[in-house]
């Protein structure tokens, strides 16, 4: 019994520790129990959007890393605790009477917060050397996490402000249109040479922290998924408009950040998407005829409108003013 008590402690260990590293070191996504339990979780939110409103999604973000945290910590915690447990000589009190469960459990708990306690020892020199380890480890995972949920405060605040940029354009992908074609053309210029490093930079935060995609927000106003829907319809609109001739260039640059942005929200959250048939369906697009439109156009569209749909919208939002 004490030899599987081992093996499932380090098979645990392993696997947080890993994770817990490729997520916040690594800059190339999460983890795969991450990104699990960061699917879990937003279900969850889902269910109580359902139940109590869209005031929960202020909460969607924050109720996803916290549920990440304490897996690793939880993984972490019981992996070293069963180490311990596989050997019932392995702890002891100042007394040298042998540790029983509980009290395994709670100097594992003060192990890993690096509390030092005093009144549980280690028996054994390789117990002495796995508790100094650990408690080193500890203090190592409390200062990445912060440090890697700072990052993620600040990829947050790039996406808002993204989100924010495209909105005060217009409400609606024709007012953003009209907007950009009445700018003189150099402030134009650098208005999408803005928008396209804005775009370029979340793409880089979405791949590196791709929690920060299930941070949403109550309005629609305020909407993530509304906002880059309309700017990417804007792109549409003005490539097929006889007036950007001068700028093509340029909205093609970002019609491209656009459609790399796409391309990694597919490849990490998207799912069940719905076909261009089934878009030209629920929506008229009076805009662009679908089925003339380029390949860009119909691959971002499936993507948004998954994107929509997973904050509880439609197109209908993102064609109609707040």
């Amino acid at each position: 019994m004490s030899g599987i008590y081992l093996l499932i402690g380090i098979l645990l260990l392993l696997i947080a520790i890993h994770d817990f590293f490729f997520t916040t070191l690594s800059g190339s996504g999460t983890g795969f129990l991450s990104r699990k339990i960061s699917v879990i979780a937003d279900k969850l939110i889902q269910i109580c959007v359902k139940i109590c409103g869209r005031k929960v999604y202020n909460y969607n973000g924050l109720f996803v890393n916290l549920m990440i945290l304490f897996s690793w910590l939880l993984l972490i915690w019981i992996g070293l605790f069963l180490i311990y447990t596989s050997n019932p000589e392995a702890i002891t009190n100042s007394s040298g009477r042998m540790a029983n469960h509980w009290e395994r459990l709670y100097f594992t708990s003060y192990t890993l917060s690096t509390l030092g306690m005093g009144n549980f020892k280690p028996n054994t020199p390789i117990f002495e050397l796995l508790t100094g380890s650990f408690s080193f480890f500890g203090f190592i995972f409390f200062t990445s996490a912060m440090t890697y949920f700072l990052s993620v405060s600040s990829a947050l605040i790039n996406k808002r402000s993204l989100s924010k940029s495209v909105y005060n354009m217009g409400e609606s992908p024709q007012a953003i249109a009209k907007s950009i074609l009445s700018f003189d053309s150099s402030f134009r210029n650098q208005q999408i040479l803005e928008l396209q490093k804005m775009i370029d930079r979340h793409s880089v935060n979405h791949h590196a922290y791709p929690v920060v995609h299930f941070y949403r927000k109550e309005k629609k106003k305020d909407s993530f998924g509304i906002n880059i829907a309309r700017l990417d319809e804007t792109v549409s609109i003005l490539l097929n408009s006889q007036e950007s001739k001068k700028f093509r260039e340029e909205l093609l640059l970002l019609r491209n950040s656009l459609s790399g942005l796409f391309e990694d929200i597919e490849e990490n959250f998207s799912s069940n998407h719905s076909t261009a048939k089934d878009m030209k369906d629920s929506f008229n697009f009076t805009q662009l005829d679908l089925e003339k439109a380029s390949k860009d156009l119909k691959n971002n569209r499936r993507i948004t409108g998954d994107l929509l749909k997973s904050e509880n919208f439609t197109w209908k939002d993102v064609y109609s003013k707040n």
